[in-house]
């Protein structure tokens, strides 16, 4: 017997929960406040394999690595998968492009509680970004 796979239904961009489009928005606009503001005090980001527990570690990562990179995301795919969104963006900034694909997919995992972001993953996307 053969076992049929499925792909979660994606959604529009304004699905979105607000938080999600007020992290992305300060981020594309470099505001340091409204980016650490989308974030539980005690949320956890993993960019990479590096985790940052709890917006005092999330600022200091955020301030060099996001903010100082001046990184923005143009929005490609938004799924909803069980109340957390999958977003893949192609990813651009002021970072160091030697070891990046041209262009860069990341895939950006959410999962909200409330109004904030609890926990954030950050991927790459292998089958979007060149290699």
């Amino acid at each position: 017997m053969t076992q049929a796979t499925t792909t979660p239904a994606k959604t529009q961009a304004k699905a979105l929960p607000q938080v999600i489009d007020n992290f992305i928005r300060a981020c594309n606009e470099h505001d340091a406040h409204a980016f650490i503001d989308a974030f539980a005090k005690d949320a956890m980001v993993n960019d990479f394999a590096r985790n940052f527990w709890g917006t005092d570690a999330i600022k200091k990562w955020s301030d060099k690595e996001m903010i100082g990179d001046r990184v923005t995301f143009e929005i490609d795919e938004v799924v909803e998968h069980y109340g957390d969104f999958i977003i893949t963006a192609l990813t651009d900034g002021d970072y160091d492009k030697s070891k990046s694909p041209d262009p860069t997919y990341l895939d950006y995992f959410f999962t909200v509680k409330g109004d904030k972001i609890v926990r954030m993953i950050v991927t790459k996307n292998k089958e979007k970004s060149a290699r």
